[in-house]
């Protein structure tokens, strides 16, 4: 819709058919509407192509990634930090020049508290159990809650903890899987975020296991 500017004989700002009526002061512009385009180059379309790859990998991710990527990586942080962090970053090719996210290069968070120290994982069905070392363990961290990721990358199936994990302080989280995650490998990632929700760590990588 359009605004006429100083009656019929004046200006308008807005859209009518195919133009689009810009009041910059005293000026009035007409412009022609963008056509869209229907043709790019290769470089274009095979662009389009790993970031339709990076965006379906992530999308079941979001919650956490929301919280494990805040003010982290980008001015904005947030889930579209993700998104650069994993394209640039953790997006891969092999020998025959097909892409993948090489899932010990991906993180679901980052930042400055400190990591997990000597993190393990062990599988007992149906359940994972998840440690680390408190020996040393600082006071002003034990408050520190941790987030999970369970993963299964090919049927895009996620089981998370964001603000439901064990603290800093337990050492240890045992996890029951999703019934959906049978027979199938999945990564598993941690990290810490603090109990005021303004910092996290970077995320470790603790491997894959087959389920």
């Amino acid at each position: 819709m359009a605004r006429l500017i100083n009656g019929i004989l004046g200006g308008f700002s807005g859209k009518v058919g195919t133009v689009v009526g810009v009041i910059k002061g005293d000026a009035c512009i007409i412009r022609s509407l963008p056509k869209k385009r229907t043709h790019f180059t290769t470089n274009e379309l095979e662009n389009q192509k790993k970031m339709g790859m990076v965006q379906a990998y992530l999308n079941p991710l979001k919650d956490l990634l929301k919280v494990g990527f805040a003010n982290y990586y980008t001015k904005t942080g947030g889930f579209r930090a993700a998104l650069a962090y994993t394209r640039r970053e953790a997006l891969v090719s092999d020998a025959d020049g097909n892409c993948y996210i090489d899932p010990a290069l991906f993180k679901i968070s980052g930042g400055v508290l400190p990591q997990a120290i000597n993190p393990a994982m062990v599988w007992n069905d149906p359940a994972l159990l998840i440690t680390w070392d408190i020996t040393t363990l600082n006071y002003e961290e034990e408050a520190d809650q941790l987030m999970v990721l369970i993963y299964d990358p090919l049927h895009k199936i996620a089981t998370t903890r964001i603000f439901n994990g064990a603290f800093r302080r337990d050492g240890e989280l045992k996890i029951e899987l999703d019934p959906h995650l049978s027979t199938t490998e999945i990564n598993v990632y941690i990290g810490f975020v603090s109990a005021d929700r303004t910092a996290q760590s970077d995320s470790q990588y603790l491997g894959k296991v087959m389920v």
